[in-house]
């Protein structure tokens, strides 16, 4: 089957934009083969990062649904802070949720990407330390504790 992916880097909103065209999984073989190249485009970084997944052009059929989302988390808790996906067709999505549940690494899956994008940006402004400022009341960002210095 010929198929193809892309990881592309968007520096302005730090994240990986990864697509797939053609990606159809139907037996065990082919989810060790996409689960082989995800990894191989995801190590090629040098880091964790967070993944934006455009789901069009993935298609996952019931027989290897379950091993897919195996696959997935693996390759998830290995290389991504954060991922969310967006698009796809509904036997795809219908993976995604129970199998985040059941591997233990959710995936928020939204319309597109702006709205995908938007739930990052929430998270990652959500995880940022706060530190309270005694002689203000403020919370405040504080760079050198995020630094971890």
């Amino acid at each position: 089957m010929s198929w193809n992916m892309s990881f592309e880097y968007q520096a302005q909103h730090d994240i990986v934009h990864a697509r797939f065209h053609r990606c159809l999984l139907v037996s065990p073989e082919d989810v060790s083969r996409w689960k082989a190249e995800v990894e191989e485009k995801l190590s090629a970084l040098g880091r964790r990062v967070d993944l934006l997944m455009d789901l069009d052009g993935l298609e996952v059929t019931f027989s290897v649904g379950r091993l897919f989302g195996q696959a997935r988390r693996e390759v998830l808790e290995r290389f991504a802070q954060r991922a969310h996906c967006y698009g796809g067709d509904e036997t795809t999505r219908l993976f995604l949720a129970p199998s985040g549940v059941l591997h233990g690494r959710p995936m928020a899956h939204l319309e597109t990407f702006d709205a995908a994008l938007e739930v990052m940006r929430a998270e990652r402004e959500a995880s940022r330390p706060r530190v309270f400022t005694p002689f203000t009341g403020a919370i405040r960002f504080d760079e050198a504790h995020a630094a971890g210095t």
